[in-house]
C-alpha cells in the first residue's frame, strides 16, 4: 500500500472503520499516524461521509487535548487522514497497568476540556471510551476518533431515530434508547470512563451488548470504594440517568474537579488512617498556636515590666501579690495605659484557645482512645465464650469445631464474617454459634445475613441478586415481603395510654425499608427527579428525602406495574408488624441499653464517637430482625404510614383532608427513647426529610386467605426461628 508523500512504516492500530499506520510525511520529515479507511467501506456512502466528516470536524477544533490533523486526501480509492502520532499508548492500556486517583482526575479534566471545545463549536463526540484517549510524551491526554461525531443542533443526523450509535459499555441511557442526545451524553460516557479509571473495572457487566444497554437505562451504578468517597458526588452527577440531573456543561465538571485538586482532598488508600491524619492536623494547629502564645506572653511580660519595674522586681511586693491578688490587680489596671489594656484584652483569646485544646486532649484521653483502638472484632473462640457465658477463655476447653462452607452465587463472590476476627476461607473451622455473613460481588446487591452454625447447618447456599430483579420479562426491583398473620395486640404505651387492637386479615409487609434501588427505578421510569442521598450512597440504603405523596406515587406505579395491591400500612398494622409478637417497648425488650448492635439511632444505640461523627442511614438489613423477620422497625429511617396525624380519629377521617401523616419508628437522628414500637410524630405530607422513608404493605386477596387457612388447619405450630436466632446472638433469656 502506497500513499503519495508518505512512507508507511508499520500498522499500529485497526478498527471496524479504518486502519492506522505509523508513517513518515516526506514534505516536513515528521512521523505521523496515517488513518486509512478500509477499501470495502469506501463503497458505502454513509461510512465514506463519516470519514470525511471526521476530518472536517477535527479541522475546526483546535485544542491541546484534541488530536490535530496535518493532511487529508484520497488516492486510488483510499481515503486517508494524516494526524499527530501519539507514542504513549491509549488509556485502555494505562487502566490495565493501574491509575492513581490523582491521575484519573487529571485525565478527566483534560478530556472534559476537549469536550468543552467540541461542544462550544456545536459538535458531540458520541464515542468517548478509553481506546479513543491517547497520550503524548508529556503524559497529556488527547481525544481522538470523531468518526461518529455529529452536530448537536442538527436535525438531519447521520443516524435515524431509534438507531443506537456508540460503544455499549460507555453509551448514555438516551443513546442506548436511540433517543436524541446532546453534549451531556458525552459527559455520561466520560463518567463511565472515570469509574473505570478509579476502580479498574467496567461500570456494568453482562453477556450481551443489549443487556449492557439495559443496565445503562435502568440499573444504578455501583458505589466507589470508601477511600474514593470524595469523588462519589461528582460521579453520581455524571452518571445520572436523566440528562437534566447531570453536569450541564463540561466547564461545570472541570470547575468541580479543579476544586477538589485546589482543596487537596486526599483520596486515601486506607480509611482507617483518617483519624490519625486528623489528629496530626490538630497537632500542627496546636503547635502554631503554642508559638504564637509564647511570643505574645513575652510581649505582655515586657509590657508589664515597663509599667512598674520596681513593683515587678520587688520580692516583698510579689509576696503581697500572692496574699492580696485582688488589690494588686486593681492597682495594675489603674496604672496601665488604656491602649495597653485593650491590647491585653485582645490577647485573651489565646488563653481561651489553650483551654479548648486542653479540654480536647483531656476528652480524647478519657474517651477517644477506646474509640480509636478498641474496635477489633473478637476471635471465634472469644465469640463462642461470650455466647456460652464463659468469660475466662484461658480455661475453656476447646469447643467442637464445625467446618463452615458458604456457596455463593456467583461463585467468586467475596465472603466475609463480620463479627469475628478470622478471615473466611471455604471450610473454615469455627465453634458452633451465630455469625454475621457479608457476600458481595460487583453488579450485584450486597447481602448480609445472620446464620446459626451447627452440625446440620454447615454448608450455606446464598444467591446474590443483580441490582434489579426480573419479573414478567421486565427489569423491576421488587420489595422482599414477609407474611404477617392476623391477630390482636395492645397498641400504644401501656404506661400512659393505649388500646387493644385486632388485625383481622393476614397481610404481607416489606422485610426492609424501600431502598434507593427500588425507588430510583420507579423515578427513572416515570421521569421523576431522583431524591438526594445526602452523599451517603444509594443502592441498598433506605430511600430518604421523599414526601408522603412521593411514597404513594411509587406505590400507585407499583400496583399498575405488577397488578398487585400495595399500600402504606396503617399505624396499627405498622406497630403490629414492628412489635414482632412482643409486648415490650422495643422488639428486643424494655432495656434501652440493649439497643446497641440492634438498631441505628443517634443517642443510646452507638458509641459517643459514632453518634457525633457517623450519623447517617445504614444499608437495610444491617441489624437483626424482630421475631416476624422484619428489619429496621426501630431507627435507621422513620416511616410514613397511611394514617392522619392531625385528627382525633384517623380511621374516620378521609385521607384527602389530612394535613399531616403519622410517621413511626424513629430514625438515625433519634434518641433511643424515641424509637419504641409506639413512637410517633406528625409530619406534613407534602414535605420531605432526610430521616423519613417508608415500607409497603401488600394486601392478600380474601380467596387466598381462605385457602391458606384451610391448608394450615392440620399443620403443626411453626417454630419462631427469628426469636431463637436473636436470643442466641445476644445471649438473652426471654
Amino acid at each position: 500500500m502506497q500513499i503519495p508523500g508518505y512512507t508507511i512504516i508499520k500498522k499500529i492500530n485497526a478498527g471496524g472503520m479504518a486502519t492506522v499506520f505509523l508513517a513518515t510525511q516526506h514534505s516536513v520529515g515528521r512521523t505521523v499516524a496515517l488513518k486509512i479507511m478500509k477499501p470495502l467501506l469506501d463503497k458505502d456512502p454513509e461510512f465514506h461521509q463519516r470519514f470525511q466528516r471526521e476530518a472536517n470536524i477535527i479541522g475546526q477544533l483546535s485544542h491541546p487535548n484534541i488530536i490535530p490533523i496535518y493532511d487529508i486526501g484520497r488516492h486510488e480509492g483510499l481515503n486517508y487522514i494524516s494526524m499527530e502520532f501519539l507514542p504513549k499508548g491509549s488509556l485502555e492500556e494505562k487502566i490495565k497497568q493501574g491509575i492513581t486517583p490523582e491521575q484519573a482526575i487529571k485525565i478527566t479534566i483534560g478530556i472534559a476540556a476537549a469536550l468543552e471545545q467540541a461542544h462550544n463549536k456545536g459538535y458531540m463526540h458520541r464515542d468517548i471510551k478509553p481506546e479513543n484517549i491517547l497520550f503524548r510524551d508529556d503524559g497529556s491526554p488527547v481525544l481522538t476518533d470523531f468518526g461518529i461525531a455529529r452536530t448537536i443542533k442538527s436535525k438531519a443526523n447521520m443516524t435515524q431515530v431509534g438507531t443506537v450509535i456508540g460503544t455499549p459499555y460507555y453509551m448514555s441511557p438516551e443513546q442506548a434508547k436511540g433517543e436524541p442526545s446532546d453534549g451531556r451524553s458525552d459527559l455520561y460516557s466520560l463518567g463511565v470512563v472515570l469509574y473505570e479509571m478509579l476502580t479498574g473495572e467496567k461500570l456494568f457487566h453482562a453477556d450481551s451488548s443489549l443487556a449492557i444497554s439495559v443496565k445503562h437505562i435502568h440499573e444504578q451504578p455501583p458505589q466507589l470504594p470508601e477511600h474514593l468517597s470524595a469523588l462519589q458526588t461528582i460521579l453520581d452527577k455524571l452518571l445520572a440517568k436523566n440528562p437534566e440531573l447531570r453536569f450541564q456543561t463540561a466547564r461545570e465538571l472541570i470547575e468541580k474537579l479543579e476544586t477538589i485538586s485546589l482543596h487537596n482532598i486526599h483520596l486515601n488508600t486506607r480509611k482507617k488512617f483518617l483519624p490519625f491524619a486528623f489528629l496530626t492536623k490538630i497537632g500542627q494547629i496546636i503547635g502554631q498556636d503554642a508559638k504564637l502564645i509564647n511570643t505574645k506572653t513575652k510581649q505582655l511580660w515586657q509590657a508589664n515590666k515597663k509599667i512598674d519595674p520596681p513593683f515587678i522586681r520587688s520580692a516583698e511586693a510579689a509576696q503581697t501579690l500572692v496574699a492580696n491578688s485582688t488589690q494588686i490587680a486593681t492597682r495594675i489596671a489603674s496604672t496601665i495605659p488604656q491602649h495597653t489594656i485593650k491590647a491585653t484584652v485582645n490577647h485573651s483569646g489565646l488563653i481561651t484557645r489553650l483551654g479548648i485544646y486542653s479540654m480536647l486532649i483531656f476528652g480524647f484521653m478519657l474517651f477517644g482512645w477506646r474509640a480509636f483502638f478498641s474496635s477489633e472484632q473478637p476471635s471465634a473462640k472469644e465469640q463462642w465464650a461470650s455466647i456460652t457465658g464463659q468469660q475466662d477463655t484461658g480455661n475453656i476447653a476447646n469447643p467442637a469445631l464445625i467446618p463452615l462452607t458458604v456457596n455463593p452465587i456467583p461463585e467468586d463472590a467475596r465472603v466475609r464474617i463480620l463479627n469475628i476476627r478470622e478471615k473466611y476461607i471455604p471450610g473454615i473451622e469455627l465453634p458452633g454459634g451465630t455469625y454475621h455473613l457479608e457476600i458481595s460481588y460487583p453488579g450485584y446487591a450486597t447481602k448480609k445475613k445472620w446464620i446459626r452454625l451447627n452440625t446440620q447447618n454447615s454448608s450455606i447456599d446464598i444467591a446474590l441478586q443483580k441490582t434489579n430483579q426480573t419479573q414478567a420479562g421486565n427489569t423491576l426491583p421488587l420489595p422482599e415481603l414477609v407474611l404477617i398473620k392476623a391477630g390482636s395486640f395492645f397498641m400504644g404505651n401501656p404506661g400512659t395510654q393505649g388500646a387493644q387492637v385486632t388485625i383481622a386479615r393476614d397481610f404481607y409487609i416489606s422485610r426492609y425499608e424501600i431502598t434507593f434501588n427500588e425507588y430510583d427505578f420507579f423515578a427513572v421510569e416515570t421521569n421523576r427527579a431522583l431524591p438526594d442521598d445526602n452523599g451517603w450512597g444509594r443502592g441498598e440504603r433506605p430511600i430518604i428525602n421523599i414526601s408522603w405523596d412521593d411514597a404513594n406515587a411509587y406505590i400507585n406505579w407499583l400496583n399498575k406495574t405488577t397488578g398487585k395491591t400495595y399500600r402504606l400500612p396503617t399505624a396499627a398494622e405498622w406497630e403490629y408488624a414492628a412489635r414482632g409478637n412482643t409486648t415490650s417497648s422495643y422488639w428486643w425488650g424494655n432495656n434501652t441499653e440493649d439497643a446497641r448492635g440492634r438498631t441505628n439511632c443517634r443517642f443510646g444505640c452507638k458509641s459517643w464517637w459514632d453518634s457525633f461523627f457517623n450519623n447517617k442511614t445504614q444499608v437495610v438489613g444491617a441489624f437483626p430482625p424482630n421475631d416476624f423477620g422484619v428489619h429496621d422497625t426501630a431507627g435507621n429511617v422513620a416511616e410514613w404510614t397511611s394514617d392522619c396525624a392531625d385528627a382525633p380519629n384517623p380511621s374516620a377521617t378521609p385521607q384527602t383532608v389530612c394535613l399531616k401523616r403519622a410517621v413511626r419508628g424513629g430514625a438515625f437522628t433519634s434518641k433511643v427513647e424515641n424509637i419504641t414500637v409506639y413512637s410517633q410524630i406528625a409530619f406534613t405530607a407534602t414535605k420531605s426529610r432526610n430521616n423519613i422513608g417508608f415500607r409497603v404493605l401488600q394486601e392478600i386477596p380474601q380467596v387466598r386467605i381462605i385457602e391458606d387457612q384451610s391448608n394450615m388447619e392440620n399443620q403443626p405450630r411453626r417454630r419462631n426461628i427469628f426469636r431463637e436466632l436473636r436470643d442466641s446472638i445476644f445471649n438473652r433469656d426471654n
